[in-house]
């Protein structure tokens, strides 16, 4: 009954096939949506979307992105592309997003908590222990908002936890406390390397 009700609050349709002696097929069908838009209240876009134009020279920075949900990759990809001074890879998994922090050393990595494969949790732990990629700040970005599993995403490692729906304000602060970061912990004359 709860996942009729479920089902039809999407929109959606639920039923069952059954044969005597040859068994049963339990169907859903759901409409296809198209992925969420960027969609913030006037005055949050413009305090926190329009930022200074980057001075030449400023180098271009990369962000992995570790997501198995287009929709949310489609919206980081939107508010990424508001920053001229990064460029965002993306990894579908834990495991691809180890192998792509290792072989392109991003600047920052956003992280999902519930991926294919390893979790989130697991997939930092990974990169923390490996000397090529500790150093890198890695923000959780995840649907669950119990705060004593943020709390123990926190305490694994993690430099930041932010909940969806992304609020795009703390998501740049947090975006640009990571960076600024990320630039100590590649030590002196990072800025000189990185141009």
């Amino acid at each position: 009954m709860v996942t009729k009700r479920l089902v039809e609050l999407m929109g959606g349709a639920i039923g069952v096939d059954s044969e005597v002696g040859v068994g049963s097929v339990f169907w859903i069908e759901l409409h296809l949506t198209a992925a969420p838009r960027l969609a913030v209240r006037e005055a949050e876009t413009t305090a926190a979307l329009v930022r200074p134009a980057t001075p030449a020279g400023t180098p271009l920075r990369t962000l992995l992105y570790v997501e198995d949900n287009p929709a949310n990759l489609e919206l980081v990809e939107q508010l990424i592309a508001r920053r001229p001074d990064l460029r965002m890879l993306s990894a579908p998994d834990g495991n691809l997003g180890i192998e792509f922090a290792r072989a392109y050393q991003p600047e920052v990595i956003l992280m999902d908590i519930n991926l294919p494969g390893i979790s989130g949790i697991a997939a930092m732990k990974i990169l923390r222990a490996d000397p090529s990629t500790a150093h890198i700040p890695i923000i959780a970005l995840s649907a669950n908002a119990v705060p004593h599993d943020i709390e123990k995403a926190l305490a694994a490692g993690f430099f930041n936890y932010l909940t969806k729906p992304i609020k795009v304000g703390q998501f740049m602060d947090a975006l640009d406390a990571a960076l600024k970061f990320a630039l100590t912990q590649r030590g002196p004359g990072a800025e000189k390397e990185a141009a």
